[in-house]
C-alpha cells in the first residue's frame, strides 16, 4: 500500500510534536486532535475542530474552527468560520468571526461578531460589539455602546444612542463617541 509524501510528512510532524508541552503543529477535525492539547505553533482545522488554547496561526478549512482563547492570526479559508469562546487577541479573516468573550485586534469577515468588549477594528457586512472602542465599518454596524470609537457604514446602531441624541439609537453613515 502506498501512502503520499504529505501523509508520511504529516504524520511525522504529529508524532514528533507529541513530545513538547505545547504542541507545535496540531491537525483538528470533527471529534479528533492531532496531537491533543495546547496548541503553540501552527493549527489546521477541517470542517469542525475545538481546542482550547491556541497561540500562533489558525487555519480553518471548509467550517468552524472552535477555540477557548485564541492569539495570533485566525485564518477561515474556503467558507472557514472562526469561534472564540473566551478572549480574542490577534487578526481574524473569515466568511464569520464569532467571539463570545472579549476581542482585541481586528476582524475581516461577512459578519463579525463580540459579545462582550471589542478594541480594534471590525471590517465586514455586519459588525457587533457588546461595547465598542474603535472602528467599525460595514454596511449594518450595530453595538449596545460605544466607549470610544466610530461606526461608518450605512446603518449605525447604538443602543446607548448616538452623538446626535440619546433617544436616537439609528443614525446613517457616521456615529461617534470619544
Amino acid at each position: 500500500m502506498k501512502f503520499p509524501l504529505t501523509s508520511l510528512l504529516l504524520t511525522t510532524i504529529v508524532c514528533a510534536s507529541s513530545a513538547y508541552a505545547a504542541t507545535p503543529v496540531q491537525v483538528s477535525v470533527p471529534g479528533l486532535n492531532l496531537p491533543a492539547g495546547d496548541v503553540s505553533g501552527v493549527r489546521l482545522s477541517a470542517l469542525y475542530g475545538r481546542s482550547h488554547n491556541v497561540k500562533g496561526l489558525n487555519i480553518s478549512l471548509l467550517g468552524l474552527s472552535d477555540i477557548d482563547n485564541f492569539t495570533g492570526l485566525n485564518l477561515g479559508m474556503f467558507y472557514g468560520a472562526n469561534r472564540t469562546r473566551n478572549s480574542m487577541k490577534g487578526v481574524e479573516f473569515g466568511l464569520a468571526n464569532l467571539n463570545e468573550g472579549t476581542a482585541k485586534g481586528a476582524d475581516f469577515g461577512l459578519i463579525n461578531y463580540t459579545a462582550n468588549n471589542f478594541t480594534g477594528g471590525q471590517f465586514g457586512l455586519f459588525n457587533y460589539a457588546g461595547s465598542l472602542n474603535g472602528l467599525q465599518f460595514g454596511f449594518m454596524n450595530a453595538t449596545v455602546h460605544i466607549n470610544k470609537g466610530i461606526q461608518i457604514g450605512l446603518i449605525n446602531y447604538d443602543r446607548s444612542g448616538t452623538f446626535v441624541s440619546k433617544d436616537l439609537p439609528v443614525f446613517p453613515i457616521v456615529n461617534a463617541r470619544f
